[in-house]
């Protein structure tokens, strides 16, 4: 994996495959090198890397937000000497696509925008605020979602129940998928604190740019509503509920993600 120098950011990437570049993110490359970088090389130009403050990329002072990381998606591709790609990725990654989409449309073939919301309710808010102050020391981080009403004890796992015991959840144990250091793991927590794209709604009703917003089915009710409007503001918007699946659906179920994000693809002749 070599070095790019994204706008003064250095990010570690991986390329595998031809085609049509596929640009798969959301935090260490390792999220997507088993399971969607075999698949998918097979008919793109996959291209993974590290986000900013993750694995080995750098990690520069924040605050950051949603735009500081589409944009280092564009100074990669600059670096790359790539003029469009399929911008797609899951939680924080799913948020910086969305945001690629509408920032840099002419730079973008089509957009997956995989189990994220396009803003957060009251819980929520407080569920990212918990996991700053995990993220700092003070416990784990990830292992439940946001609970979506106040007469939960608490949100869905990340992962479905057993996933940790199984075969693939064992192997994908012994990959390093940390999100970052304590350091670099409050800001990038911080940007999704501050994430709301409602103001951008009516671009995103104008924007000739197909989008792919998917979740899986046993995600909080607030990330499946959500998310489901949020595939209503897409001009070209299309919604997949993934079925029996958490958070992690990727790993869980990669026939099943990679099947819906390829049919996306597909029917619209990329």
């Amino acid at each position: 994996m070599p070095y790019a120098n994204a706008g003064g950011v250095r990010l570690w990437y991986e390329s595998l495959g031809e085609g049509t570049p596929f640009i798969l993110h959301a935090h260490h490359h390792r999220k997507y090198i088993t399971f969607q970088a075999p698949y998918f090389a097979q008919y793109y130009r996959v291209i993974l890397f590290d986000r900013r403050g993750c694995g080995r990329s750098d990690d520069p002072p924040g605050p950051w937000n949603a735009a500081d990381l589409a944009r280092d998606i564009r100074n990669l591709m600059d670096a790359l000497e790539l003029d469009k790609a399929i911008v797609g990725g899951i939680s924080l990654g799913g948020v910086v696509s969305a945001q690629f989409g509408l920032d840099y449309p002419e730079r973008s073939h089509a957009v997956i925008v995989g189990h994220t919301v396009p803003h957060l309710w009251p819980l929520g808010q407080q569920w990212i605020q918990q996991q700053i102050v995990a993220s700092r020391g003070e416990g784990p981080i990830l292992v439940n979602q946001p609970r979506s009403y106040d007469w939960e004890d608490d949100g869905p796992p990340t992962s479905a129940p057993g996933y940790a015991e199984s075969a693939t959840g064992r192997f994908a144990a012994t990959l390093d998928a940390r999100l970052g250091t304590a350091e670099s793991t409050p800001k990038m927590l911080s940007v999704l604190l501050d994430w709301d794209q409602r103001p951008r709604y009516q671009e995103l009703q104008q924007l000739d740019v197909p989008a792919l917003v998917i979740v899986g089915g046993n995600e909080p009710q607030k990330t499946i509503e959500y998310s489901h409007e949020w595939a209503q503001q897409f001009k070209r918007g299309e919604f997949v509920i993934l079925p029996n699946t958490y958070h992690n659906a990727g790993m869980e179920n990669p026939i099943g993600w990679n099947g819906a994000v390829h049919a996306f693809l597909q029917r619209n002749g990329l």
